[in-house]
């Protein structure tokens, strides 16, 4: 009986390609790692620090973003929808074993697996899976010259491409991208200059920054949600930086959000789109982020 699954001709068995995270122009994790790091030393940075942070986009931005593309980007339901159960012919590990005995039983599931893997996951899935596996262990190698600190974050941004996975790249599975690619980059840049896990408003920061990268994702889809999302964020960070007593800055990010509203007058009353909007907002936003870190780094 012919096999539901057939080899490629010719296929390579790693693949493996570093490439940037795709996030919105300039707003994603080179501008959240220089951010983080810009909250937990300030400026100037010496040639040491800049060598670190140079290190950290590496890692947050391709490396993470391979990781990233190796999940979202693969169909995993698909080698199951060949599955079959009962595979041509049975493996028998154990010499004579008698037909309908346990050692036949095992023999005739451990083949059905086995068949399964080689004829429907390899071909389907096995360079993602190398990929992943790969990539992971550079994230992880990197993130460990950078530090402890840097290597148990590293650890927790690798589960959320997983997640994104499941949760679907265009819905729920938002929250888990702007976690990865502003918070957690964010929380690693700062990581690598200070050696010791981001304090509170520092995360709390990274946070709200990832809050409001998700809004601007769901921008093009939902775009009343997606303004929503943004504006809560950033009324929040203003709030964070009154009380931590950075006032210029809570002002000069108050002003900003003005100006984003004014554009976001025009996306509410459909006379622009969200393309357009998401080219501008990115520079509030993005300036946001450097004058919040500044005012953390005070």
């Amino acid at each position: 009986m012919d096999s539901p699954f057939t080899r490629p001709l010719l296929g390579r068995r790693i693949a493996l390609e570093l490439r940037s995270a795709r996030p919105l122009t300039w707003l994603g994790p080179i501008a959240a790692t220089i951010c983080g790091a810009l909250a937990a030393r300030g400026l100037p940075f010496s040639g040491e620090d800049l060598l670190r942070v140079a290190i950290a986009i590496l890692l947050t931005d391709p490396i993470l973003g391979a990781w990233r593309a190796a999940w979202v980007n693969t169909d995993w339901r698909q080698p199951l929808r060949g599955w079959q159960a009962t595979p041509t012919r049975a493996w028998m590990l154990v010499p004579y074993a008698r037909l309908g005995s346990p050692a036949a039983r095992f023999s005739q599931w451990l083949s059905s697996r086995a068949k399964f893997w080689r004829e429907a996951v390899m071909p389907l899935v096995g360079q993602s899976l190398t990929a992943i596996l790969v990539t992971g262990l550079i994230a992880l190698s990197v993130a460990l010259v950078l530090g402890g600190a840097t290597f148990f974050l590293t650890l927790a941004a690798l589960v959320f491409a997983p997640l994104e996975s499941e949760l679907g790249e265009n819905g729920a599975g938002r929250w888990a991208r702007g976690l990865t690619e502003i918070g957690m980059a964010w929380l690693i840049g700062a990581a690598a200059l200070s050696y010791i896990f981001p304090p509170v408003d520092s995360a709390l920061v990274a946070l709200l920054f990832s809050v409001a990268y998700r809004g601007l994702l769901s921008v093009s889809a939902r775009p009343r949600l997606g303004l929503a999302i943004l504006n809560v964020s950033q009324v929040l960070l203003i709030v964070l930086l009154v009380a931590r007593g950075a006032i210029i800055n809570a002002t000069i990010v108050a002003l900003l959000l003005g100006a984003l509203l004014l554009w976001e007058t025009l996306v509410r009353a459909a006379r622009a789109s969200a393309a357009p909007f998401l080219a501008r907002a990115q520079w509030f936003v993005l300036l946001s982020m450097v004058v919040a870190a500044l005012g953390l780094a005070r």
